[in-house]
């Protein structure tokens, strides 16, 4: 008897096993809501992992951009070894430098020619080289490119300097906006997600108004009320987060054979949702949870207040 006695205490006098049934009893019985909330939560969570992965291809994008940005700086004509060195060695001291190498006039003429096809030899005796040394100087991050290429043109004996700076701004400006419109999406929807979860779950506790008073009436607390609710929120959240993982899957082969064209203009390889595949599905079973967990949460809270005033009165 007192080995019965203290199981009920640990498990707090909750069956926990028939709460639940009647918390899924609820997602069925309220089956249109329930429809509507996983359908808006299940778009939420895909929007947001395509979000999440346009954003990762950018980033990667802009890496890619990042270590192929190179400016050159081109050196005085007549400049000492010593000093055409002393540039050299100035260049790899600036911040946000990652490498500098040392291009000599003959070898970019070189280039020059090789670029448009022509060999060197025909121009042997006929035109001088008109190119000057010069430096390929490697940037690091793209935010900081315009003080860095300041610090580069500030250099001694450098005389001019050729920068994508264009490119540069265009990419950083591209990142920044959609990362803005991202993240408003995901902010209005998560809004959206919650607000129809919180009706779902109140419209449950409204059906069920005098079941509730009932069970106040004789002594049902709190927790033992609102566990179904939070239940039916919790399974919202899990098939919803299912669902999103398996259109994101689908989505992602058109979505990411798309930008494949684009980034490989650029050299870079698009980022697939197979590469991040673990992280996604705990993100969104623990996104569809969370949401779907804090409306049922608002909703009963606002429930029991306006059931306590009205009772008080």
């Amino acid at each position: 008897m007192a080995k019965k006695k203290s199981k009920k205490r640990s498990s707090g006098g909750l069956n926990t096993n028939y709460l639940t049934k009647m918390g899924a009893h609820n997602l069925i019985a309220n089956r249109s809501m329930s429809f509507s909330s996983i359908s808006v939560l299940t778009a939420c969570l895909l929007l947001i992992g395509m979000s999440l992965i346009i954003l990762l291809n950018i980033q990667s994008l802009v890496k890619d951009v990042e270590s192929q940005n190179v400016v050159i700086a081109f050196v005085k004509d007549g400049t000492a070894d010593d000093a055409l060195a002393k540039v050299g060695s100035d260049l790899k001291e600036i911040t946000n430098v990652t490498n500098v190498e040392f291009v000599s006039k003959e070898v970019a003429y070189k280039e020059q020619l090789d670029d448009f096809g022509v060999e060197e030899d025909l121009f042997d005796g006929i035109i001088e080289n008109p190119l000057p040394d010069s430096y390929r100087v490697t940037v690091s991050n793209l935010e900081d490119f315009n003080i860095t290429l300041e610090h580069i043109k500030g250099v001694q004996n450098v005389h001019s300097v050729r920068e994508s700076q264009e490119l540069v701004n265009q990419i950083s400006t591209m990142q920044k906006s959609i990362t803005a419109i991202c993240l408003l999406i995901v902010g209005v929807l998560v809004f959206v997600s919650v607000f129809i979860i919180s009706n779902t779950i109140k419209i449950t506790m409204v059906s069920r108004k005098i079941d509730i008073q009932v069970m106040k009436s004789v002594g049902a607390t709190n927790v033992f009320i609102c566990w179904p609710f939070l239940i039916e929120g919790v399974i919202i959240g899990i098939v919803s987060g299912i669902l999103a993982l398996g259109l994101t899957a689908a989505v992602d082969r058109v979505e990411v054979g798309a930008m494949t064209a684009l980034l490989e203009m650029f050299g870079s390889k698009a980022v697939s949702m197979k590469d991040y595949l673990p992280v996604l599905s705990v993100s969104y079973l623990a996104s569809g949870i969370l949401i779907s967990a804090f409306g049922s949460v608002v909703s009963i809270r606002k429930y029991l207040k306006k059931e306590g005033s009205e009772a008080n009165e």
